[in-house]
C-alpha cells in the first residue's frame, strides 16, 4: 500500500495521539508485573481488567498492544513473527484503584519497559466502506434515551443455519460505523449525515459457512440487510487508513 501521510513519532509508553517522542516508563506505571512466556495448550485468551490490576492470559504481544492502544488487529502492521505468534501470562498490580483509560496507558509503559516496544502510527490508503443513508428508515428514537448506549450482536444458530443480528439500543451512526467495521475489517466512515440516537435491528448472515454452520437461506448478506432493513447503504472505496507500525519489540525476560 502506498504510504499518505508518515506520522514519524515513535509511541512508546504514550498515547497513540502523543505528539513527541517518550521515553520507556515515561508514563503512569503499574507497581508491579509478572510476565510469563507459556504454550498455547488450548486455555482460552482473557483480558480482564480490574480496578487495580490488570490480568492477561495466553494472549501475544500483538493482542497486548490492541488492548493497551484501543484499536482493530488489522491496525497493527510490522515486527517480528512472534509478536503475532508466542504467548505470555501477564499479571500487572496498579497500587491503587484507577480507570480503564488510565491502565491502559499503564500497560503501554510496561510494553515499552518490558517488550522494549516502540511503535508508530501512520497512516495509508488502503479499502474503507463509506456507509450512506440513501432512505433512512427503521431508525427509531429511544424510548429511554437516558440508558446506555450500544450495539450489541446477536448470534442465531439455533434452526441449523447461522445468522447474526445487530441490535442498536439508543447508538448512533458512528458507532453503528465502528461496529460495521469490525465485522468487515475495514474501517466505515459515518456519511449518514443523521444525527441523534436511535433503537434498531439488522438481520444479517456470512454468504459463505462459518465455523461448519451454513448461512441462513432466508437471512441476506450486511450488504443488502443494511438497506433492506434500514435504508443504508455500504459503498467500498479507497482512504486513508490509521495503522501503528511495530519499529521494535522484543522478548522479554520470564519473571
Amino acid at each position: 500500500m502506498r504510504s499518505l501521510v508518515a506520522i514519524t513519532v515513535v509511541i512508546s509508553a504514550i498515547g497513540a495521539g502523543a505528539m513527541a517522542q517518550a521515553p520507556a516508563g515515561a508514563g503512569p506505571a503499574f507497581e508491579a508485573a509478572s510476565i510469563k512466556p507459556v504454550e498455547s495448550t488450548g486455555r482460552p485468551i482473557d483480558f480482564r481488567f480490574f480496578p487495580n490490576r490488570f490480568v492477561a492470559t495466553t494472549v501475544t504481544l500483538s493482542q497486548l498492544i490492541e488492548q493497551a492502544y484501543g484499536i482493530q488487529p488489522r491496525e497493527i502492521i510490522g515486527g517480528p513473527d512472534w509478536v503475532r505468534v508466542e504467548r505470555f501470562d501477564v499479571t500487572a498490580t496498579a497500587g491503587k484503584d484507577v480507570d480503564r483509560e488510565q491502565m491502559k496507558l499503564m500497560l503501554q509503559s510496561l510494553l515499552a519497559d518490558r517488550f522494549q516496544l516502540q511503535i508508530a502510527r501512520e497512516m495509508q490508503t488502503g479499502a474503507i466502506y463509506r456507509l450512506t443513508a440513501r432512505n433512512a428508515r427503521n431508525l427509531n428514537p429511544p424510548a429511554k434515551p437516558d440508558e446506555r448506549s450500544l450495539v450489541s450482536i446477536m448470534r442465531r444458530d439455533g434452526n441449523g443455519f447461522l445468522s447474526y443480528q445487530y441490535v442498536g439500543h439508543n447508538a448512533t451512526m458512528g458507532q453503528f460505523a465502528v461496529t460495521l467495521g469490525g465485522q468487515l475489517r475495514a474501517p466505515v466512515i459515518d456519511e449518514t449525515n443523521t444525527s441523534g440516537n436511535f433503537d434498531f435491528t439488522v438481520s444479517w448472515t456470512y454468504d459463505e459457512a462459518f465455523g461448519g454452520i451454513p448461512p441462513d437461506p432466508n437471512i441476506p448478506t450486511i450488504f443488502t440487510a443494511l438497506e433492506r432493513d434500514l435504508g443504508l447503504k455500504l459503498v467500498a472505496d479507497k482512504g486513508p487508513i490509521p495503522v501503528h507500525v511495530i519499529r521494535r519489540a522484543s522478548k522479554p525476560s520470564a519473571n
